[in-house]
């Protein structure tokens, strides 16, 4: 397995987007390409938000080295979070390396690269550290339609392993036949041993088709109770699926204040629509009282400041009425909703 984790990027030239004076041909791993080395590393910062939550990992990131040995370009692409991962990337880009060679001559190369974190006196899980590096690997591979043979054997290997997101990517590719021959019923055992092991976007497949009676004897009450637990585990379809079908009813009855509820569940996760969405609940609530007009103005303006439309056009006739005490209220509110991220 550890062998599969690098070599899942393919060989050959590819052409990067830089900036003008930046050479365009960057070679990958392949026939006739040797890799860059790293010759000196720097060791990443450690967060002190990583550090409270004893968050351990390895972060893999892809970095062009140059013909001077200059790394360039790095991205993540198996992040661990917790600002680790900037933190990966500022040591990544003091490292020295070997340059890459094609027929003997230094080229530029892209490459991939591990930056550990571990705590000292900490236990750590290594197998466990390598099947998400090698599951998130392999996800980036069909993000960006590079995947090929071995990321296919990665995933069903995952699954196989029982580690519920690779159980839960291998049941959707089963189920739709991408990658692999069509097979409803394996899919549909992948789902639901998924969700036994707790992974949320399985318990919320698994919730839809128990609240629907699809594929499974229908049975409201546990498919409900599923996605909410879902939706506690952050899982931002469910949130939205809960606050829509609350909202306007459907499959569950209309229930604003559920609708309201779970609405700010994934607004607080940045999610605009979900703002957009909660903000005219509590416009249109009956009885509105004052804290609830400018918690609605100040949803309305963070999703305005990541650019959704609709909710500057609803601010715009709002703004002109707000007193300066009103503003300042918005602002903490705005303040104290970015906090609790």
């Amino acid at each position: 397995m550890r062998a599969s984790l690098f070599t899942l990027l393919a060989a050959g030239r590819i052409v990067f987007g830089f900036a003008a004076g930046d050479s365009a041909e960057i070679y990958r791993l392949g026939p006739g390409i040797t890799a860059p080395k790293v010759i000196h590393r720097v060791a990443p910062y450690y967060t002190a938000e990583a550090r409270q939550a004893l968050v351990q990992g390895t972060a893999v990131l892809e970095v062009v080295v140059d013909e001077q040995g200059e790394p360039s370009h790095i991205s993540v692409i198996s992040p661990i979070g917790f600002g680790l991962d900037e933190c990966a990337k500022e040591a990544v880009a003091q490292w020295e390396f070997r340059p890459g060679r094609k027929d003997g001559k230094p080229v530029a190369t892209v490459t991939t690269v591990s930056v550990e974190f571990r705590l000292f006196r900490r236990s750590f899980d290594p197998r466990s550290e390598e099947r998400r590096t090698s599951y998130n690997l392999a996800v980036e591979q069909i993000q960006t339609h590079r995947r090929t043979e071995q990321t296919l054997e990665t995933i069903k290997s995952l699954a196989q392993q029982k580690y519920p997101p690779a159980m839960y990517l291998y049941a959707t590719m089963l189920e739709s036949g991408d990658g692999f021959p069509r097979d409803p019923d394996l899919a549909l055992q992948l789902i639901q041993e998924a969700a036994a092991r707790y992974y949320p976007a399985a318990m919320f497949q698994e919730g839809r088709m128990l609240l629907e009676g699809r594929r499974m004897p229908k049975d409201p009450a546990r498919g409900v109770e599923l996605i909410r637990n879902a939706t506690v585990l952050h899982n931002r379809a469910a949130q939205f699926f809960l606050a829509s079908e609350y909202e306007h009813g459907g499959l569950l009855p209309q229930n604003p204040d559920q609708a309201r509820q779970f609405y700010r569940l994934c607004a607080q996760q940045d999610e605009t629509v979900c703002q957009v969405r909660l903000a005219k609940l509590l416009l249109e609530k009956p009885g509105r009282e004052e804290r609830d007009y400018l918690q609605a103005i100040a949803w309305l303006e963070l999703a305005s400041e990541h650019g959704n439309v609709q909710a500057g056009m609803l601010l715009a006739p709002e703004r002109p009425g707000l007193t300066e005490s009103q503003e300042d209220w918005v602002d903490r509110l705005k303040d104290q909703i970015v906090a609790l991220r």
